[in-house]
């Protein structure tokens, strides 16, 4: 575990980096001057310029390993014992964002996050981040998560597709034209079908497909392009591998078990419009 939290260690090292900085300024400054003497042919300028240059080298040279030497924090070590998340947690608090870890997940809704320990890295998503300075990493979520958008319509209808190919399996009678509702099938089925691909199973993991239902439970009223409705009942296969749980930007936990659609005469009655 880091002797001291990454932000204040970060803080310190950049006040040692400000000084070594100003130092590489002055020696800069220096040898600067030594060219514009040269250029202009003032020879007997040079010495009392080219003396400090070795001792103002030495104490530049000093101040930097001073800096590279207050830098303790193990990063990868911290994000595997628990301390970073601890100060990332501490943190989003202290700017208002609901970080929640449950059962080895982070989330700040609808952002998913994941400590790579090995590469001392945080990924947000898709998008791996190396900044992992606390103060810093939090602005970046509150931003992300300013500028997340969510395509209701879409989702349903790939959530719909999958649907469509699932439920006659579960009733072998039902049809996606008839008016009615149709059966209940699990979301961890659809989710499977929508993410066959390997790839697709890593870009795309259970706890991301939670996040957009509860997005898609926002949107209530939202169908698909054929008039077909959507519910989200969570009455059977409560338990075990069918349970999708979220949780939204309150902390509160959203439980996502099965979804079914339903066709109403409404719907049916726009689809003869249609073809008049």
């Amino acid at each position: 575990m880091a002797d001291e939290a990454l932000e204040s260690q970060i803080v310190s090292l950049d006040q040692l980096l400000v000084e070594s900085e100003k130092q590489g300024k002055a020696l800069l400054a220096r040898v600067r001057a030594l060219r514009k003497k040269t250029n202009a042919g003032e020879l007997a300028a040079l010495a009392g310029l080219f003396d400090p240059i070795p001792r103002q080298a030495e104490q530049f040279a000093l101040s930097v390993q001073t800096a590279r030497d207050s830098l303790r924090y193990d990063a990868a070590a911290a994000l595997a014992d628990g301390s970073y998340l601890a100060e990332l947690q501490a943190e989003a608090a202290a700017q208002g964002v609901v970080l929640i870890e449950r059962d080895g997940r982070l989330t700040a809704f609808p952002l998913l996050l994941k400590l790579e320990a090995k590469i001392s890295a945080v990924r947000i998503g898709r998008k791996l981040e190396r900044g992992i300075r606390p103060g810093t990493l939090v602005r970046r979520l509150r931003q992300a998560q300013a500028a997340s958008r969510f395509d209701a319509t879409r989702f349903l209808g790939q959530v719909f597709s999958a649907y469509a190919y699932l439920a006659p399996i579960a009733q072998p009678n039902w049809r996606a034209e008839r008016v009615g509702d149709g059966p209940v099938v699990a979301l961890n089925d659809i989710h499977a079908l929508l993410t066959l691909h390997p790839a697709a199973a890593a870009d795309y993991s259970r706890e991301a497909f939670a996040c957009d239902l509860l997005r898609l439970d926002r949107a209530p009223d939202t169908r698909t392009s054929t008039g077909h409705r959507f519910t989200l009942p969570a009455s059977t296969g409560s338990k075990g591998r069918n349970r999708l749980t979220v949780y939204d930007e309150y902390g509160v936990e959203h439980v996502y078990v099965g979804v079914r659609f339903a066709r109403d005469a409404t719907a049916l009655e726009g689809d003869d419009a249609d073809h008049a």
